[in-house]
């Protein structure tokens, strides 16, 4: 397909979205690098649903959107509604390199908010209540855009009850660096980043409920094991959790228009502002897609969208992803804890239904700084299920297992007690009272859990009501 009819088929998606949702207020409802936040809206002048299916959820050309560093494939400028202020004059790239080359400012700034509160509903015996409001429970400040014909930038700061005010993402993505290669089959993004090892269910990609998946959220120092005839207990000091942005560098790209790739190096660290050692950890991602729009923003040659009531775009396609991260972390005894994680997942859309599902499994060589070293494994399976029922109600659920194993010489040397697995699942909605302006209900329902079962206390059910608002 010629470049001419890739932005042909891209502008008839975003008209066809576009007009549906003219009179609203446009915004994207979620934080980071892949939401067209309300920046994005303002700058391109377009509905949410150009982009998203139930925000911060994306469909297929807000994903293309987000590979192309926030612009829309393939000719950003035919869209952008809001002029930038240039910086340097379009004849200096023809100078250069004895001039400098021309660059660009938004014109209006690039400034989102975006404010979260919940109610949560508990039988956690941990807990001192059995529901409470969190009035707000976080606040986000966004700002995100375009630098010029290749150079975007993103930057989110999150305000929380529990942590306080922390800088979530900086990212600096350069597409396209090299001009001599193929394009878009080299671009390179710097900064704090978050890895999105997995699309599948990941914030700000392919979540529009509130809880995380598992295997995102688990840290071994979360398996704490304990000597019955001493009081002994034994913990990791490596609290990593692979959902955590990361300062790093990394270079992806899109071969053959459905095949995307991504390696990257990062600090390996939890909260740290610096490093915790000198070793730096790695990651590759690999993504496959067969039909429906390609990765890079456009349709094969008789292909079209799938447009669904109210100018909801979907797609009819199969999704194939796998990752691997490889790092090291300082434990006890001043040793190194190596350790790794694999995952695959494929997810299947079909118009209103997206069905996905898939596994992680991972290794720590030493996790205790124990002499001789002992390892430990983990596993998780995980099955998600989401489904339109109209263009603003999405009916959702996710199943999943983690499990966390013990050596038998950890066991032997008295350590009998302790372990970590859960099973559950979550059943929920999402309501979009305006695009910008989305209420969840969402259900946390244990039917295993290891610390229930240790301490003879109730499996921590919960139910979340979430009222989020972008602006």
């Amino acid at each position: 397909m010629t470049r001419t009819a890739r932005t042909t088929t891209i502008l008839s998606i975003v008209s066809s979205c576009v007009v549906p949702f003219a009179g609203e207020l446009l915004a994207a409802a979620d934080t980071g690098l892949s939401s067209p936040i309300p920046a994005f809206a303002r700058k391109y002048k377009t509905s949410c649903s150009t982009c998203h299916a139930a925000a911060p959820k994306l469909n297929v050309l807000g994903e293309a959107f987000r590979l192309n560093g926030y612009r829309f494939p393939e000719n950003d400028a035919l869209l952008r509604k809001e002029q930038p202020v240039p910086l340097g004059a379009e004849p200096w790239k023809e100078l250069w390199p004895r001039a400098i080359w021309p660059g660009e400012l938004p014109a209006i700034p690039p400034v989102s908010l975006r404010v979260v509160s919940d109610v949560r509903v508990t039988n956690d015996d941990m807990a001192d209540y059995s529901w409470t409001y969190l009035f707000p429970n976080e606040i986000y400040a966004l700002a995100g855009g375009t630098l010029g014909e290749s150079i975007g930038f993103f930057v989110e700061a999150e305000w929380t009850q529990d942590e306080g005010i922390e800088v979530i993402q900086a990212k600096i993505p350069f597409q396209d660096p090299l001009p001599f290669l193929p394009d878009r089959s080299f671009n390179l993004w710097v900064g704090k980043q978050n890895l999105y090892l997995l699309t599948l269910g990941q914030r700000q990609i392919d979540r529009a409920e509130r809880q995380r998946l598992l295997w995102g959220d688990y840290a071994i120092s979360e398996l704490v094991l304990r000597d019955p005839s001493t009081g002994d207990s034994l913990r990791s000091l490596n609290d990593l959790e692979l959902r955590f942005s990361q300062p790093g560098i990394e270079i992806n790209g899109i071969v053959s228009r459905r095949a995307y790739y991504a390696l990257g190096v990062t600090q390996g660290s939890t909260d740290f502002a610096a490093d915790n050692n000198d070793r730096k950890d790695f990651y590759y991602k690999l993504r496959y897609k067969l039909g429906g729009l390609a990765l890079d923003g456009a349709y094969d040659p008789g292909g079209e969208p799938v447009l669904g009531t109210g100018g909801q775009l979907f797609d009819r396609s199969l999704i194939i992803e796998q990752f691997g991260y490889f790092g090291t972390f300082p434990v006890a005894n001043d040793l190194e804890d190596k350790h790794h994680t694999l995952g695959i997942a494929a997810r299947w859309l079909n118009g209103p239904l997206d069905l996905g599902a898939g596994y992680a499994w991972g290794q720590n060589d030493n996790p205790w700084g124990l002499s001789p070293a002992q390892q430990s494994t983990h596993w998780s399976a995980f099955l998600k299920s989401e489904y339109f029922f109209f263009p603003w109600l999405l009916g959702s659920l996710k199943v999943e297992h983690l499990e966390t194993d013990v050596p038998e010489a950890v066991r032997a040397a008295g350590f009998t007690e302790g372990a970590l697995y859960q099973s559950r699942f979550l059943p929920g909605a999402v309501a979009l009272i305006r695009q910008n302006v989305r209420l969840v209900i969402e259900a946390e329902l244990y039917s295993g859990d290891s610390v229930s079962g240790e301490t003879g206390t109730q499996v921590p059910d919960n139910l979340w009501f979430r009222l989020d608002i972008a602006f």
